[in-house]
């Protein structure tokens, strides 16, 4: 390998390295560039042949071998996506000490636990308790939250995997992004969003949208670096990292990759947290207002035990009041309100409301990556519940995406199927002009696989009439990569049709191929049956097939080899053309998109597609039966909707049509934004699917975007919240399903700790008021809020979806997360267990035989009723997280389902073992004794009898607890989430969690819709 010395200096005008290890950032800093400092370093080392010395590679030919690619992977570094540090366990445990309630209830365990060592006889032991307890929480939440982060970073992982073409030993070669190197020559093509910079070297009318990188809305036109030197107005050689291909096909140097290029220059210094999910703001109204009934009722015990305490102080005879109150007692006694008051509040605040929905969406996400979806928003997971519309992209989602001719107007006449044989035994001139046309104007690369059969890479309309011609004896590789190739005006929506100058048979000649209507409008002439030219009719034109269609054409131009071919205008290329072919292309439905389609209407789903293949996946009838705004034609439809300012203009003629239309024919880009717009203004929830980078606007204005993973172009799946890696429509049902199942997920939750927050609060003040003390302990609470937070969010939001989700209509916008089914379980459920520990706490020691010896060891508490009380409390809790698995009033068994779910048991097991080691073991630590076999008995009992209770409730009709609606449902306004009183008490445990996986990605919401860019 050479060596090029490139000398270090200070300024920014001079390329910064040594040796080998030379720094090209400078050239893409965007003040060289506009000033054109960057042109002038480039020149300094000799232009395309002075750096591709540097790299030691041909540019024609592309990096030499793998040795090769090794070492200027080793030398300038790998192409992989900076990835944010994940945090250390230490770290997230010093955060969860962040949570305010939970270091007061520290502060005050450290100084009950001196009183009680100052005091002896063992007066330490509840103090170090609650200490070990919160540690004991702080730890689970914190590894809870350490195995989430580096789940979702793995997935983000998958986010940045892409392909490229690239020039490797003289081939064109399919290779992961992350494969690229410096020196590598990259193919691109409209669509395209580079992920390394580079130096452009050829291609045809190449516009980079540079507006994510630069904030200019301007296209800026690619030149090679010797027009460029030439002519440096509104042109430039270089492409950055991050900008998108608008227009054209080319070819580029790779100058830097990985952590060196534009883009993650400038994800270092933009790092940002993600935002809360819909769902989650929407829950903080129902956090908001459990909190602030905690903290009225924490207050409301506190101050009813402290005043209890005074009387008591006040009726005692031998001492005076304050003799009693300046004793280390008493200070001892109100310490142990205190933390009872905080510790109800937090078991109160719903901690475990974000971190539910957190593990909810790493399950699911998790989940749906196996199942073909690959979330990219976070957010996109819940709102797929609420999904009623999808307006579906044809091709590759619908289709099995392998294209294939299948009929061909050429020689004039008609070949079907099994006749495109007959097309060989056809005059030799007419197939070379024929295979001419289709292979030098194309930039597809399809390669013929082990079996024989054609790998679909590029374009597959191209790649279908290569493999045609490939069938007719002329093979790709004689034709392209070639010099003979003048000039190529690439395909755009505007002209509908590409266009090549080729040097052929000692001709020039200009082929185009495109939308066989402007292919048509531009020819005069057509070769007939005798193989010779012919004016071009009416009647010849209404044989042609009504498929998927391309036509062909040429013409022969007059012109010398020397000529300047980017001279000639456009208009004189395009007129008077003689026909070639129309070629019929087809794409067969996927087997299993009819029945997919049909369990969306079942869902209450309503699918909305384009006509070529309505009837084939079921969703048109026949014509006789179809409304007149049942299928329209995109032109139809936008004269007699538009849209302004990104609003519908007339939305009750709008809403006229979409109550009946299903397909829209020859839909534009704008057909589709609209048709999105004026969804979402009637207050629908839309998924759009779409695989072009005319797609783009619809899919980032719909509530979900889903991108092809196989044919989407970049722009594509930049614009989606999902990317679907089979393009199979069957995919968008799993995460319909799975988007349905969150909202079920976290309802279940909320049903389970609602119970609980309203009979611990209710016994808490009861207990304090006739009692004079809390039947639970500070301890036995904290024990209390793990089971409701942290296990019961991993039990409950991990629970799998059911196939019986899709038979009913989706979640309403609107529709409030706490539903009347849910307040009729909570109240069943509430007053059971009331009633159940208020006969314990109040019943005569002899019903269940407690004995009153034990209690002097414990300053005179009940001790062996309290333990009764604490144990059918927590089993009765076990066994209403089984009840509340079941949300329907179809299911009254609840025990369905038995096995779905390994995680829900096993958390269940390890809460029932530790309870009973905790009664057995527990002792002065926990307050608690040992209690009788039949003491036990009745605990489970008592326990069992509350799911039977649920099975009874669950029959009482719904419609009897419609008026009930106690929450702020609403949800909180973003910017005032911090102000809540539950964020002010608690620190949500899952606000780190979700930052890193969105960190890399733009809010979609956010994002300006840069509409302009696709217009066209």
């Amino acid at each position: 390998m050479s060596r090029v010395n490139l000398i270090e200096k200070n300024s920014d005008s001079e390329l910064v390295g040594q040796g080998e290890e030379a720094d090209f950032k400078n050239l893409f800093k965007l003040d060289n560039i506009r000033d054109g400092v960057s042109l002038g370093l480039v020149q300094q080392l000799g232009g395309e042949q002075g750096l591709a010395k540097i790299f030691q590679v041909d540019l024609k030919r592309g990096v030499q071998d793998e040795e090769q690619v090794s070492t200027l992977r080793n030398r300038y570094g790998a192409n992989l996506p900076i990835v944010k540090e994940l945090t250390p366990l230490w770290k997230l445990i010093v955060e969860c000490l962040g949570d305010t309630m939970l270091q007061i209830l520290i502060v005050a365990a450290i100084v009950s636990t001196v009183l009680g060592i100052i005091e002896g006889e063992g007066g330490w032991y509840e103090g170090l308790t609650i200490f070990l307890a919160i540690f004991l929480i702080i730890g689970i939440t914190a590894g809870n939250n350490y195995a989430k982060e580096r789940q979702f970073a793995k997935l983000q992982s998958k986010l940045d995997e892409g392909h490229v073409q690239v020039k490797r030993g003289g081939n064109i070669t399919t290779i992961s992004n992350k494969d690229i190197v410096v020196g590598d020559v990259l193919l691109f093509q409209l669509g395209d969003i580079f992920n390394v910079d580079g130096l452009y070297l050829s291609g045809s009318e190449v516009k980079i949208d540079e507006s994510a990188m630069t904030g200019e809305s301007d296209e800026m036109l690619k030149a090679p670096l010797d027009v460029c030197l030439k002519d440096q107005k509104g042109k430039s050689p270089f492409l950055m990292s991050g900008t998108k291909v608008n227009e054209g096909t080319g070819v580029m140097l790779v100058l830097q990759v990985g952590e060196k290029t534009v883009q993650n220059e400038m994800k270092r210094l933009g790092e940002s947290d993600s935002t809360p999910t819909p769902l989650q703001v929407k829950l903080e109204g129902v956090a908001e207002t459990i909190g602030k009934v905690g903290v009225i009722v924490a207050i409301l015990t506190f101050v009813i035990l402290l005043v209890r305490l005074f009387i008591e102080y006040a009726q005692n005879d031998e001492q005076t009041f304050w003799e009693q109150f300046w004793h280390l007692d008493c200070l001892q006694k109100i310490l142990k309100f205190f933390m009872i008051g905080v510790t109800i509040i937090v078991v109160a605040v719903p901690e475990g409301l974000p971190l539910a929905v957190t593990i909810t969406l790493a399950f699911s996400v998790n989940k749906m990556k196996d199942e073909q979806n690959l979330v990219k928003t976070l957010a996109s997971c819940e709102i797929m519940g609420g999904v009623n519309n999808i307006c579906s992209d044809k091709t590759g989602t619908l289709t099995m995406n392998t294209m294939q001719v299948n009929s061909i107007f050429c020689y004039g006449s008609n070949y079907k199927d099994y006749q495109l044989l007959q097309i060989k035994n056809l005059e030799k001139d007419y197939l070379d002009l024929l295979a001419a046309s289709n292979l030098y104007n194309s930039s597809a690369y399809p390669k013929r696989g082990i079996n024989g059969k054609f790998e679909q890479i590029g374009n597959k309309t191209e790649c279908a009439l290569i493999e045609f011609c490939d069938m007719l004896g002329y093979q790709l590789s004689s034709y392209r990569p070639s010099d003979n190739i003048l000039r190529v005006i690439p395909l755009n929506s505007k002209r509908k049709m590409m266009i090549s100058l080729v040097h052929h048979n000692n001709k020039i000649y200009l082929f185009t191929k495109g939308a066989p209507e402007m292919v048509l409008k531009k020819c005069s002439k057509f070769i007939n049956s005798n193989g010779e030219e012919a004016k071009l009719t009416s009647q010849d034109t209404n044989n042609i097939q009504a498929l998927r269609t391309l036509g062909n054409a040429y013409k022969i131009l007059n012109y010398h080899l020397e000529y300047d071919f980017d001279s000639i205008p456009e208009e004189y290329l395009l007129t008077d053309l003689t026909l070639i072919n129309i070629a019929g292309i087809k794409d067969p439905v996927r087997p299993d998109v009819p029945s997919a389609i049909q369990q969306c209407y079942r869902s209450g789903i309503i699918v909305r597609m384009a006509k070529a293949i309505a009837r084939d996946c079921k969703i048109l009838g026949p014509d006789s039966d179809l409304h007149e705004y049942e299928a329209m034609e995109g032109s139809q439809f936008r004269q007699l909707t538009g849209v302004e300012v990104q609003e519908v203009k007339d939305l009750l003629k709008f809403q006229e049509i979409v109550v009946h239309l299903k397909v829209l024919a020859r839909a534009t880009p704008e057909d589709k934004f609209i048709l999105a717009t004026g969804l979402k203004q009637l207050d629908n929830v839309i998924a759009v699917t779409g695989d072009g980078t005319n797609d783009a606007p619809a899919l980032r204005k719909a509530d979900v975007g889903f991108a092809m993973g196989i044919t989407g172009t970049d722009v594509c799946k930049d614009a989606a919240d999902i990317i679907l890696l089979d393009d199979n429509f069957s995919s968008i049902i799993t995460a319909c399903k799975w988007g349905r199942n969150i909202y079920n997920c976290i309802r279940k939750f909320i049903q389970f700790q609602l119970t609980v927050n309203v009979v611990a609060l209710f016994m808490s003040v009861l207990g304090a008021a006739v009692t004079k003390e809390a039947p639970l302990t500070s301890i036995q609470m904290l024990w209390v809020n793990l089971i409701m937070d942290t296990f019961a969010s991993l039990a409950l939001a991990t629970e799998p979806p059911s196939d019986r989700l899709l038979n009913r209509k989706p979640y309403g916008k609107r529709e409030s997360i706490v539903n009347s089914i849910m307040y009729r379980t909570v109240i069943g459920a509430s007053i059971y267990q009331i009633a159940i520990l208020c006969l314990i706490l109040f019943i005569p020691d002899r019903i269940f035989d407690f004995d009153d010896s034990l209690d002097k060891e414990y300053e005179d508490r009940p001790i062996q009723r309290l333990t009764m009380f604490f144990q059918t409390f927590v089993l009765m809790q076990i066994c209403n997280s089984i009840s509340c698995r079941k949300l329907d009033e179809v299911s009254l068994n609840p025990f369905s389902g038995l096995f779905n779910n390994s995680l829900f048991w096993l958390i269940n097991l390890i809460e029932v073992a530790v309870q009973y080691l905790l009664i057995l073991f527990g002792d002065k630590f926990a307050v608690v004794c040992e209690l009788t076999v039949w003491q036990h008995i009745f605990c489970w009992i008592f326990a069992l009898g509350g799911m039977i209770v649920a099975i009874f409730v669950r029959t009482l009709p719904s419609r009897w607890f419609n008026g009930i609606n106690i929450f702020a449902e609403e949800g909180i306004e973003e910017e005032n989430l911090d102000e809540t009183i539950a964020s002010k008490l608690r620190r949500k445990s899952s606000i780190r969690i979700g930052s890193v996986y969105d960190e890399n990605h733009e809010n979609k919401r956010s994002v300006q819709k840069r509409l302009s860019v696709f217009k066209e």
